[in-house]
């Protein structure tokens, strides 16, 4: 039986561009599933199915959908770092992604051939599980395609490659509602408010030609090469020393305070981005008073300075690191979430400010959402040793699913309170906003205690860094 070789003998040495695009393209094929899938038509499609199954007010339609979601981030969440140790220990990332891919793509076609709520339930846990863990497997290969004083560069080439996949996803939603029909906006369905036959509009078939982009997407990456470990094992010694693997991080997370600290600090700063993104259609529309068609401009600002976001972080993250980063961007996602709080609050059933402030808050959630991913890749270079780096993503992940658990459930907890005291729609948006500035504030205070290692990182050095052994490290007792 082989033991895992070192994995700093096959991190890369040079970093060829062409195969940073190359590998980015899926980026940008993910990031349109993202968007076009769970952004744009995943949720209205699921409030008009419940509506249509007999579940006639909006909060109880809503809470359902919510626990739904929070169930496929679970199990997603509760799979990572299980997976992620097996592809440690084989030492290849690219084909677990393709197998993903594959799992995602299968369930996204599925939602087409049925329009039914459970169905549709059932295909979308499917389709999450395949997205999350392709990205976890994804954001792992970084430190086999690109040298070490590189991989910030090569993040935000491919953060700002993945910010197409929204415009595509825009256009796409675009274009079905030109040919099919724009779908119902739910609050007007629960109220009563509709004269139309079709709900639905073009939402069935932005599943599929969705699909149909996110292959075409994903063929140069097909193409992409990475450093991959040698591995003679069987399958079943290659997952038991997984878990054994595992289970000594586990171990190794308690014991080193930046590993904890980071750890902590993405849970509650991503808990609160997720929820934020996660609700942003809804609340642009049935909160703010906009359109479907003015929804998908905010987003589209918002995707195009992500990636403008992207490539300035990107390229500040080599030389500053990525707490200095991290900390920027916690201020700009609370100024994003403080913007649209104040463009749903209602006071005597006129709202406050217009919906073009959305804007605004979009120019800020596009700063913020176009370096957070990249961020919390290199955070995970800098705290995981080199031969654990997918199974410290797959630990990332699980504080970035619970967070995408938690934050809803609260979101919907005040959303629903808010709804028995007679508040309207848009005034029980904005109550269920607040708590996210909390979040905000005690991530930045968390993320402040974080020691910075990015120097000794770039000198070559991994983790556990000795010179900050005595402040960074918990020693066992004998």
């Amino acid at each position: 039986m082989k033991t895992v070789q070192d994995v700093t003998e096959i991190e890369a040495k040079k970093t060829s561009m062409k195969n940073v695009f190359l590998w980015s393209s899926y980026d940008a094929a993910d990031t349109l599933f993202s968007q076009a899938i769970l952004s744009i038509a995943f949720q209205p499609y699921i409030l008009i199915l419940a509506y249509q199954m007999g579940v006639t007010d909006y909060g109880n339609a809503f809470m359902m959908m919510s626990i739904f979601m929070a169930v496929s981030n679970l199990i997603a969440a509760l799979l990572g770092p299980i997976i992620g140790a097996l592809s440690d220990t084989i030492g290849k990332r690219k084909p677990a992604v393709l197998m993903s891919a594959a799992l995602m793509l299968t369930a996204t076609f599925a939602f087409m051939a049925w329009r039914n709520y459970w169905w549709a339930i059932v295909c979308f846990v499917f389709a999450n599980v395949g997205y999350q863990s392709g990205r976890l497997f994804f954001d792992s290969m970084i430190p086999f395609i690109s040298k070490t004083d590189e991989r910030g560069k090569t993040s935000g080439i491919s953060g700002a490659l993945s910010f197409i996949g929204t415009f595509v996803a825009i256009g796409l939603g675009m274009l079905a509602w030109s040919l099919w029909g724009e779908y119902l906006e739910p609050a007007k369905l629960f109220s009563g408010n509709w004269f139309v036959k079709d709900p639905f509009g073009g939402l069935v078939w932005l599943f599929g030609i969705s699909a149909v982009a996110i292959i075409l997407f994903s063929i140069p990456f097909l193409f992409s090469k990475e450093r991959e470990g040698e591995n003679k094992n069987n399958f079943k010694t290659n997952f038991r020393l997984s878990l054994v693997s595992l289970k000594s991080t586990l171990k190794e997370i308690g014991r080193y305070r930046n590993a904890w600290l980071f750890i902590l600090g993405w849970f509650l700063v991503t808990d609160a981005a997720n929820t934020a993104i996660l609700y942003m259609q809804l609340v642009i529309v049935d909160g703010a008073g906009a359109t479907p068609t003015e929804a998908l401009m905010v987003i589209a600002m918002g995707g195009l300075l992500s990636m403008i976001g992207a490539i300035v972080v990107g390229l500040l993250l080599d030389k500053f690191g990525p707490k200095k980063n991290f900390l920027i961007n916690i201020i700009s996602w609370f100024i994003a979430v403080t913007l649209v709080i104040l463009t749903v609050v209602e006071i005597n059933g006129q709202r406050i400010l217009p919906w073009q402030v959305m804007f605004g808050g979009a120019f800020f959630v596009g700063l913020g959402f176009g370096g957070l991913w990249i961020i919390g890749r290199q955070f995970v270079f800098e705290i995981a040793p080199p031969k654990k780096v997918t199974q410290y993503q797959g630990i990332k992940q699980i504080a970035g699913r619970v967070s995408a658990i938690l934050s809803p459930l609260l979101f919907l907890a005040i959303f629903g309170a808010a709804g028995s005291w007679g508040l309207s729609i848009s005034n029980r948006y904005a109550l269920a906003l607040l708590p996210l500035l909390i979040l905000f504030i005690i991530g930045f205070i968390v993320m402040w205690q974080y020691v910075d290692v990015h120097p000794e990182y770039l000198a070559g050095e991994r983790a556990p860094y000795k010179k900050f052994s005595d402040r960074s490290i918990k020693k066992k007792k004998d």
